[in-house]
């Protein structure tokens, strides 16, 4: 069972990823992960102490614009000695119209490290909407994205 203490600590470290993410701060972003910790799903990176930093800040430049990043709806569960949570990610448009930009299931598996909690793996699944968004944009001749579906 995952304590309450445990659920609040890494809810904060999720909201601390998703706002280090907003200010696309690539160093506090790192600071949230395991040395062979990793992104996966829609965006992916290679490890922390591997090409870690230089795809988060290709990543961000992809973005463009300001863009915000909410977790919701958390659901714990102790997996042996991690803790994995599962929750619904949406992405907004914060600079130009508000708009919804992306939304995905994600996935964390959190592993203890230096006794702290640390992120193994992110996994998103994007939900198919972004792509029909990034179809619209391609037909309207505006840049794309580049995100794996699936």
């Amino acid at each position: 069972m995952v304590t309450v203490k445990e659920k609040t600590h890494l809810t904060e470290l999720i909201a601390g990823y998703c706002l280090a993410s907003d200010n696309k701060d690539v160093e506090e972003h790192l600071s949230y992960y395991a040395q062979d910790g990793y992104i996966t799903g829609g965006v992916t990176t290679g490890p922390k102490r591997g090409s870690m930093a230089k795809d988060l800040e290709k990543i961000f430049a992809m973005e463009g614009t300001l863009k915000r990043h909410l977790a919701m709806n958390h659901r714990f569960q102790r997996v042996g000695d991690a803790i994995h949570v599962d929750y619904l990610l949406l992405v907004v448009e914060g600079e130009q119209l508000p708009d919804v930009i992306a939304t995905a299931m994600t996935h964390d598996e959190f592993i203890q490290e230096s006794e702290e909690w640390k992120i193994k793996i992110h996994s998103n699944v994007i939900d198919p909407a972004m792509f029909n968004l990034m179809k619209k944009w391609e037909e309207e001749g505006k840049a794309a994205l580049e995100f794996n579906e699936g």
